[in-house]
Protein backbone atom coordinates (compact mmCIF):
# COMPACT_ATOMS: atom_id res chain seq x y z
CA UNK A 1 0.00 0.00 0.00
CA UNK A 2 1.54 3.37 -0.77
CA UNK A 3 2.17 5.90 2.04
CA UNK A 4 0.48 9.07 1.18
CA UNK A 5 2.41 12.05 1.50
CA UNK A 6 2.02 13.79 4.66
CA UNK A 7 2.35 17.66 4.05
CA UNK A 8 2.75 19.03 7.34
CA UNK A 9 5.85 19.76 9.19
CA UNK A 10 6.86 16.28 11.24
CA UNK A 11 9.60 15.81 13.72
CA UNK A 12 9.22 11.98 11.41
CA UNK A 13 8.28 11.60 8.23
CA UNK A 14 6.12 8.70 7.88
CA UNK A 15 7.12 5.55 5.98
CA UNK A 16 4.19 3.39 6.93
CA UNK A 17 0.36 3.83 5.71
CA UNK A 18 -0.47 3.23 8.98
CA UNK A 19 1.99 5.93 11.08
CA UNK A 20 0.39 8.70 7.79
CA UNK A 21 -3.16 7.83 9.30
CA UNK A 22 -2.01 8.13 12.86
CA UNK A 23 -0.92 11.43 11.82
CA UNK A 24 -4.27 12.52 10.55
CA UNK A 25 -5.94 10.85 13.77
CA UNK A 26 -3.91 13.30 15.83
CA UNK A 27 -4.99 16.15 13.78
CA UNK A 28 -8.73 14.61 13.67
CA UNK A 29 -8.68 14.79 17.73
CA UNK A 30 -6.48 18.48 18.11
CA UNK A 31 -9.53 19.81 16.12
CA UNK A 32 -12.11 18.51 17.93
CA UNK A 33 -10.86 18.80 21.49
CA UNK A 34 -9.91 22.82 20.56
CA UNK A 35 -13.07 23.12 19.05
CA UNK A 36 -14.46 21.93 21.90
CA UNK A 37 -12.23 23.34 25.01
CA UNK A 38 -10.34 26.03 22.90
CA UNK A 39 -6.79 26.21 22.46
CA UNK A 40 -5.90 27.48 26.21
CA UNK A 41 -7.84 24.69 27.79
CA UNK A 42 -6.20 21.93 25.90
CA UNK A 43 -3.62 19.80 26.56
CA UNK A 44 -1.15 17.46 24.45
CA UNK A 45 -2.22 14.55 26.76
CA UNK A 46 -5.99 15.82 25.72
CA UNK A 47 -5.09 15.26 22.11
CA UNK A 48 -3.31 12.02 22.88
CA UNK A 49 -6.68 10.54 24.40
CA UNK A 50 -8.75 11.39 22.18
CA UNK A 51 -7.34 10.28 19.27
CA UNK A 52 -6.34 6.99 20.88
CA UNK A 53 -2.30 7.38 20.78
CA UNK A 54 -0.11 7.38 23.59
CA UNK A 55 1.54 10.60 24.34
CA UNK A 56 4.47 9.25 22.93
CA UNK A 57 3.12 8.99 19.79
CA UNK A 58 2.02 12.80 19.49
CA UNK A 59 5.44 13.93 20.60
CA UNK A 60 6.98 11.70 17.73
CA UNK A 61 6.01 13.64 15.03
CA UNK A 62 5.17 17.37 16.78
CA UNK A 63 7.15 18.97 19.40
CA UNK A 64 4.19 20.67 21.18
CA UNK A 65 0.58 21.79 21.16
CA UNK A 66 1.35 24.54 18.71
CA UNK A 67 2.84 22.54 15.96
CA UNK A 68 -0.28 20.36 16.13
CA UNK A 69 -2.47 23.52 15.71
CA UNK A 70 -0.09 24.56 13.14
CA UNK A 71 -0.90 21.60 11.09
CA UNK A 72 -4.15 21.42 11.40
CA UNK A 73 -3.79 24.81 9.90
CA UNK A 74 -2.43 23.78 6.71
CA UNK A 75 -4.40 21.05 6.26
CA UNK A 76 -7.55 23.53 6.62
CA UNK A 77 -5.69 25.85 3.87
CA UNK A 78 -5.30 22.57 1.76
CA UNK A 79 -8.74 22.04 2.16
CA UNK A 80 -10.12 25.21 1.86
CA UNK A 81 -8.15 25.87 -1.57
CA UNK A 82 -9.34 22.76 -3.45
CA UNK A 83 -12.96 23.41 -2.63
CA UNK A 84 -12.59 27.15 -3.83
CA UNK A 85 -10.88 25.31 -7.36
CA UNK A 86 -13.16 22.76 -7.30
CA UNK A 87 -16.03 25.09 -6.77
CA UNK A 88 -15.80 28.47 -8.15
CA UNK A 89 -18.19 29.47 -10.41
CA UNK A 90 -16.53 29.43 -14.63
CA UNK A 91 -16.58 32.21 -16.44
CA UNK A 92 -17.50 34.83 -13.75
CA UNK A 93 -16.07 38.08 -12.79
CA UNK A 94 -13.27 38.44 -9.89
CA UNK A 95 -15.84 39.35 -7.38
CA UNK A 96 -18.58 36.78 -7.62
CA UNK A 97 -15.54 34.37 -7.44
CA UNK A 98 -14.06 35.91 -4.06
CA UNK A 99 -17.37 36.27 -2.79
CA UNK A 100 -18.05 32.54 -3.21
CA UNK A 101 -14.38 31.78 -1.55
CA UNK A 102 -15.56 33.89 0.95
CA UNK A 103 -18.61 31.61 1.20
CA UNK A 104 -16.85 28.34 1.16
CA UNK A 105 -14.45 29.84 4.22
CA UNK A 106 -17.87 30.48 6.53
CA UNK A 107 -19.33 27.35 5.62
CA UNK A 108 -16.01 25.80 6.92
CA UNK A 109 -16.09 27.69 10.25
CA UNK A 110 -20.12 26.21 9.94
CA UNK A 111 -19.12 22.39 9.29
CA UNK A 112 -15.15 21.45 9.36
CA UNK A 113 -13.96 20.87 13.17
CA UNK A 114 -10.57 21.83 11.88
CA UNK A 115 -11.82 25.54 10.86
CA UNK A 116 -13.98 25.91 13.51
CA UNK A 117 -10.74 24.88 16.51
CA UNK A 118 -8.66 27.42 14.74
CA UNK A 119 -11.29 30.07 13.66
CA UNK A 120 -13.31 29.78 17.37
CA UNK A 121 -9.51 29.94 19.52
CA UNK A 122 -8.64 32.90 17.33
CA UNK A 123 -5.23 31.20 16.01
CA UNK A 124 -5.62 32.37 12.83
CA UNK A 125 -4.87 36.04 14.03
CA UNK A 126 -1.08 35.06 14.27
CA UNK A 127 -0.93 33.12 17.41
CA UNK A 128 0.11 29.53 15.28
CA UNK A 129 2.75 32.03 13.43
CA UNK A 130 4.37 34.23 15.65
CA UNK A 131 7.47 34.56 12.91
CA UNK A 132 5.54 36.23 10.47
CA UNK A 133 2.72 38.15 9.55
CA UNK A 134 2.09 35.82 6.36
CA UNK A 135 -1.78 34.08 6.32
CA UNK A 136 -1.95 30.98 4.52
CA UNK A 137 -5.64 31.46 3.37
CA UNK A 138 -4.38 34.97 1.77
CA UNK A 139 -1.62 32.96 -0.23
CA UNK A 140 -4.74 30.89 -1.37
CA UNK A 141 -6.66 34.03 -2.34
CA UNK A 142 -3.09 35.29 -4.24
CA UNK A 143 -3.01 32.63 -6.14
CA UNK A 144 -6.60 32.59 -7.66
CA UNK A 145 -6.19 36.48 -8.30
CA UNK A 146 -3.33 35.99 -9.85
CA UNK A 147 -3.64 33.64 -12.14
CA UNK A 148 -6.63 33.53 -13.03
CA UNK A 149 -7.79 37.00 -13.50
CA UNK A 150 -4.54 38.86 -13.88
CA UNK A 151 -3.98 40.83 -10.54
CA UNK A 152 -0.69 41.88 -10.21
CA UNK A 153 1.30 40.00 -7.39
CA UNK A 154 2.61 43.27 -5.40
CA UNK A 155 3.64 44.33 -1.77
CA UNK A 156 0.50 45.98 -1.53
CA UNK A 157 -1.83 43.27 -2.87
CA UNK A 158 -0.26 41.17 -1.09
CA UNK A 159 -0.73 43.70 2.31
CA UNK A 160 -4.73 43.99 1.27
CA UNK A 161 -5.29 40.53 1.36
CA UNK A 162 -3.68 40.10 5.17
CA UNK A 163 -5.83 42.76 5.76
CA UNK A 164 -9.14 40.89 3.94
CA UNK A 165 -8.36 37.75 5.94
CA UNK A 166 -8.09 39.26 9.35
CA UNK A 167 -10.91 40.96 8.76
CA UNK A 168 -13.40 38.17 7.59
CA UNK A 169 -11.93 35.97 10.69
CA UNK A 170 -13.06 38.28 12.97
CA UNK A 171 -16.29 38.92 11.61
CA UNK A 172 -16.48 35.35 10.92
CA UNK A 173 -16.11 34.27 14.29
CA UNK A 174 -18.21 37.66 16.15
CA UNK A 175 -20.90 36.18 13.69
CA UNK A 176 -21.03 32.73 15.19
CA UNK A 177 -21.07 34.40 18.53
CA UNK A 178 -24.24 36.36 17.46
CA UNK A 179 -25.64 33.16 15.82
CA UNK A 180 -25.26 29.79 16.31
CA UNK A 181 -25.16 29.18 12.53
CA UNK A 182 -23.88 32.99 11.77
CA UNK A 183 -25.49 36.12 12.04
CA UNK A 184 -25.80 36.53 8.18
CA UNK A 185 -25.59 40.27 8.16
CA UNK A 186 -22.30 39.67 9.65
CA UNK A 187 -21.18 37.32 7.47
CA UNK A 188 -22.08 39.94 4.36
CA UNK A 189 -20.08 42.60 6.04
CA UNK A 190 -17.43 40.43 5.97
CA UNK A 191 -17.81 39.35 2.08
CA UNK A 192 -18.77 43.59 1.11
CA UNK A 193 -15.69 45.02 3.20
CA UNK A 194 -13.35 41.84 1.01
CA UNK A 195 -14.50 42.83 -2.43
CA UNK A 196 -14.53 46.45 -1.45
CA UNK A 197 -10.63 46.26 -0.60
CA UNK A 198 -9.61 44.53 -3.44
CA UNK A 199 -11.01 46.25 -6.08
CA UNK A 200 -8.73 49.18 -6.25
CA UNK A 201 -6.08 46.60 -6.97
CA UNK A 202 -8.10 44.76 -10.19
CA UNK A 203 -6.77 44.63 -13.69
CA UNK A 204 -8.29 47.45 -15.58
Amino acid sequence: MTVPDTPYQVRRTPTQYRASRQIERILDAAARVVAEKGHTGTTTADIAKAATVSIGSVYRYFPDKVAVMRAVLDRNTRRFGERVAEESPDAAPWQAVVAHAHAVYVEMCRTDEGFRAVSGAGLAAGELEPETFDNPLAEVFADLLVRRFGFADTPPLRATLLQCVTVTDVLTRLAFRLAETGHQDTIDQGRRIFVDLLAPHAPA
